[in-house]
C-alpha cells in the first residue's frame, strides 16, 4: 500500500493538515547537504586518509564515511546502495566490537543500525525502518537486542553507558526521533501521540530530545483532526520554549492555527518569526536551523495566498549560500522566482536556480518545473554522473574487513 497517498483523519473531516510539516526543526547538527559530486569526492578523500592511520586510529575514522555515504546514496536515489553501506557498517564495527570487547566500537555499531533505520525510512520502507529503530530503542529501556545483524547484551550496553556517554545520548536522539518520522510516514499517527506524550522514557534520552517529541505531538495531533489538544499544547509549548526554541514553536503554532481554519492569527505569528529572524542575521550569521526554519515560514505562507517579502527570501537565500545546503537554496530561489515583484532579480535568481538544479546532482522537482525543458536537468542523468566515482565508493566501504591490513 502506498502509505503516501493516504488521507489523513484530518483531511477526511475536512481539515487542512498541508500546513503541518512533519519535519523537526528542534534538531541540531544535521547535515549540510553539499553538491553531491563535492560531497560524494570528500568522503572518497576522507576515506584514503582514514585507511592510512593506524587500526586502533582509523575506528573513529571511517564511522563519517559510512555515516555520510549513506546520506549521499540516498539523496542520489540508490537506496540499496545505502542499504548496503549501513549493512557494511553494522557488520564491520560489530566484528570489530567482538574482536577487542571495545565499547566504542559497538556504539558505533549501535549507531550504524540507527542509520540503517534512516535509510530504510528514506526509501519508504517503513516496517524494516521500524525493525531497525526498535531495537535500538530496546536497550535505552533496559532490553538486549538479540535478532538481526547485531547482538547486543545488556552487559554490553552498559558497558558503552559508562565509557561512551556521550555516545549512548546520541544514539537514544537518534533512534527517537528517526522512529517518530518514520511513524509519521506511515501515519500511526496514535503510536505517534503514545510515544511522545505518554510513552516511558529511556535512562539515555538527553533533554533535547522533549523538544522533538512535542513537534511529533503536535504534528500527529492535527493529522489526527483534534484542534483542541493541539491548539492548547502548542499555546503551552511557545510558552514553555527556551531561547533556542521559541521561534519553531512560534512557527508550530502558526502552522497548527492555520490547519485549523484560523488563518488571520497564523500570518501574525508567522510575521513575527519573520522578524525575529532578519533580526538575528543582522547580528550575526545564520545557522543551518536558522534557514531551514526560514523556509519553512516561506512555504507556510505560500499555503496562506501571501507571499513572503522578497527581502526576507533574498536575506534567507544569503544565508543558505553562505552555509552551503543545496535543497534549500534551491527552496529559497524557488520562492524568489514566483514571488519576486522585480523582473531583474526574477531574472537572476532564475539565472542561479538554473545552476544549482544543473550542477548539484540532486532531484528538485520544484525546480525542474520552472526551468525550461531543453535544459535537460542533471538529476535526469545517471547517478555516477551526478557523482562520479560514487560506485567505486560504495564498493570500497562494503569491502572494508577489520581483520585484513590496509596500510
Amino acid at each position: 500500500m502506498n502509505l503516501a497517498a493516504q488521507r489523513s483523519p484530518a483531511a477526511r473531516s475536512g481539515v487542512d493538515d498541508r500546513f503541518v510539516a512533519d519535519e523537526f526543526l528542534t534538531l541540531r547538527g544535521r547535515a549540510v547537504r553539499w553538491e553531491l559530486a563535492a560531497w560524494s569526492g570528500a568522503i572518497t578523500q576522507a576515506l584514503a586518509r582514514a585507511l592510512a592511520q593506524s587500526r586502533e586510529d582509523r575506528v573513529a575514522a571511517l564511522a563519517p564515511c559510512f555515516e555520510e555515504a549513506t546520506i549521499v546514496a540516498g539523496h542520489l536515489g540508490r537506496h540499496e546502495d545505502a542499504r548496503r553501506v549501513a549493512e557494511a557498517a553494522v557488520r564491520f564495527y560489530a566484528a570489530i566490537a567482538r574482536q577487542k570487547r571495545s565499547a566504542e566500537a559497538l556504539a558505533f555499531a549501535v549507531s550504524a543500525l540507527v542509520g540503517l533505520g534512516a535509510a530504510e525510512r528514506a526509501a519508504g520502507r517503513l516496517d524494516e525502518a521500524l525493525l531497525h529503530l526498535g531495537r535500538v530503542r530496546s536497550l535505552g529501556l533496559g532490553a538486549e537486542i538479540g535478532a538481526g545483524l547485531l547482538r547486543v547484551s545488556r552487559a554490553q550496553w552498559e558497558s558503552v553507558l559508562a565509557l561512551e556517554p556521550a555516545a549512548a545520548r546520541s544514539i537514544a536522539l537518534a533512534s527517537a526521533t528517526e522512529t517518530l518520522s518514520a511513524l509519521l510516514a506511515a501515519r500511526r499517527l496514535e503510536d505517534v501521540v503514545s510515544l511522545a506524550l505518554v510513552s516511558r522514557r529511556g535512562a539515555t534520552d538527553p533533554p533535547t530530545l522533549e523538544w522533538a517529541r512535542k513537534e511529533a505531538a503536535l504534528a500527529a495531533l492535527c493529522h489526527l483532526g483534534r484542534p483542541d489538544e493541539a491548539l492548547a499544547l502548542a499555546a503551552r509549548y511557545t510558552v514553555e520554549a527556551g531561547e533556542g526554541e521559541r521561534l519553531v514553536f512560534e512557527l508550530r503554532r502558526a502552522e497548527v492555527l492555520a490547519c485549523f481554519g484560523d488563518a488571520a492569527k497564523a500570518r501574525a505569528l508567522a510575521e513575527v518569526v519573520l522578524g525575529q529572524l532578519e533580526r538575528k542575521w543582522r547580528a550575526r550569521p545564520g545557522t543551518l536551523e536558522d534557514v531551514r526554519l526560514a523556509a519553512r515560514v516561506a512555504r507556510l505562507c505560500a499555503l496562506l495566498g501571501e507571499a513572503t517579502s522578497a527581502d526576507f527570501c533574498w536575506a534567507a537565500l544569503a544565508e543558505a549560500l553562505a552555509i552551503g545546503d543545496v535543497p534549500l537554496q534551491a527552496e529559497l530561489l524557488v520562492s524568489i522566482v514566483e514571488t519576486d515583484w522585480d523582473q531583474e532579480r526574477r531574472e537572476d535568481a532564475s539565472d542561479l536556480l538554473r545552476a544549482v538544479a544543473l550542477g548539484s546532482g540532486y532531484r528538485l522537482p520544484a525546480a525542474e518545473r520552472l526551468l525550461s525543458p531543453e535544459d535537460g536537468p542533471r538529476s535526469s542523468r545517471s547517478a555516477d554522473e551526478r557523482a562520479p566515482g560514487f560506485t567505486s565508493l560504495v564498493a570500497s566501504l562494503c569491502a572494508l574487513d577489520p581483520s585484513k591490513r590496509t596500510s
